[in-house]
């Protein structure tokens, strides 16, 4: 009598090759990073008038996704790793301990100008409906494209892999504008659809790896 062949699961290939996570904890990481190195400069030297992007506020959303993704979607992937080969719930203790500790060093420092520092300015509020179209639309279209029978295919892992690096590349571009650029220049530059470009694609690698 002939053994039964159990079916193999399809083998799935993790964008980078990293563990299962890993893309999204480092994406996650850039944002939050982003966000606190622009308060600490906001709060420490208020003569360079650095003031957060409107759109961290949204993307402020995935790293929400991302916590709370260790115990759903990156949590079933058995025997696959924690991300970035970390002890398991670290990038979330990471992430969690510097919101923490960021908004009470700002406390601190500045406790009658911290509602004043992490509030958007009135013309910043402008950008809204454009970053909340391009953030539900992104993530949207990268959960609906992400559910396809196409999800396993190596084009397709591929192809998330490119949009992680378009990514991580557009994140360390906006950290070099913002902290090093915008600063020295005598008039700001309308950086609103970069930042919404910015935005979708971020959402939508979430909205694909959810």
């Amino acid at each position: 009598m002939s053994a039964v062949t159990q079916p193999t699961a399809p083998y799935v290939r993790h964008p980078l090759s990293l563990p299962p996570g890993s893309v999204r904890a480092v994406l996650a990481l850039m944002i939050a990073g982003l966000f606190w190195l622009v308060l600490a400069l906001e709060a420490t030297q208020p003569d360079m008038q650095v003031q957060i992007p409107l759109f961290l506020y949204f993307l402020t959303g995935m790293v929400l996704l991302f916590i709370g993704a260790h115990g759903h979607s990156i949590g079933h992937h058995h025997g696959a790793g924690s991300p970035l080969g970390m002890s398991r719930g670290s990038i979330r203790a990471i992430l969690l301990l510097g919101a923490a500790g960021m908004l009470t060093w700002l406390y601190l420092r500045h406790p009658d100008r911290l509602t004043q520092i992490i509030t958007p300015t009135e013309k910043q509020l402008v950008q809204w409906p454009t970053l909340l179209l391009t953030t539900f639309g992104g993530y949207g279209i990268g959960y609906l494209i992400g559910r396809g029978p196409w999800r396993q295919m190596p084009a397709f892992q591929d192809l998330l892999a490119w949009v992680s690096l378009l990514a991580m590349i557009g994140l360390v571009i906006e950290t070099i504008w913002v902290v090093f650029i915008n600063p020295s220049l005598k008039q700001d530059i309308d950086l609103r659809y970069w930042e919404a470009l910015l935005t979708a694609v971020v959402s939508f690698y979430f909205g694909a790896r959810a």
